[in-house]
């Protein structure tokens, strides 16, 4: 009761932070560069990148990343988690080496969140608990978005994309199996909100 409680208060901040960065795009459309290049960009763009940046996050390389991964055993080295809320989808990418961010469909979103230590810290715990989850997934023959009430969890593999998904619903009356990968991955989500708004 407690999580279906949190997760319709997150439901409804994000929300509000979909509808608050499409009602800032039309009139913040001048003040896009961020004033650092070492904290993380927010992008109010006139044309909307979402698909864009959501493409480039499927093709992010171990190699990009510096990371060495074994060749025996299927490594989880990123996720994409895509989050269906009433017609617009919020994506968060993470990665192993903390690297996160989040890219929202009705334009804006959150990039190079992992240089803030709490997007870090919270983005290595999802990937690493989303390696535990890789044998509920299935090979993905393509990154679809979700449909309604829908979330999909991508997962980025040395092996190849890997992914499971499930209903809104299940996460809301705690029957699903993917759960906890999805507190996880809202608590990325979270910290990156966090940084945002600072």
């Amino acid at each position: 009761m407690t999580y279906t409680i949190i997760g319709l208060v997150l439901a409804g901040g994000l929300v509000f932070y979909l509808t608050s960065f499409r009602n800032k795009s039309t009139t913040t459309n001048q003040h896009t560069k961020s004033e650092t290049a070492t904290t993380e960009k927010v992008h109010q763009t006139e044309e909307n990148t979402f698909e864009e940046l959501r493409n480039m996050a499927f093709t992010v390389t171990p190699e990009q990343l510096a990371l060495s991964l074994p060749t025996d055993k299927t490594i989880v080295y990123g996720v994409v988690m895509d989050w269906e809320m009433g017609g617009a989808t919020a994506t968060t990418a993470a990665y192993q080496t903390g690297d996160a961010s989040l890219y929202l469909s009705s334009g804006g979103g959150v990039i190079g969140g992992g240089q803030h230590q709490n997007v870090n810290s919270a983005s290595k715990q999802f990937i690493s608990l989303a390696q535990t989850f890789l044998d509920k997934t299935v090979k993905a023959e393509k990154t679809s978005l979700p449909t309604t009430n829908e979330i999909k969890f991508y997962f980025l593999t040395n092996k190849g994309v890997y992914v499971g998904q499930e209903q809104m619903k299940n996460f809301e009356n705690n029957s699903s199996l993917w759960l906890k990968l999805f507190e996880e991955g809202n608590n990325v989500l979270s910290e990156l909100r966090k940084t945002s708004e600072k």
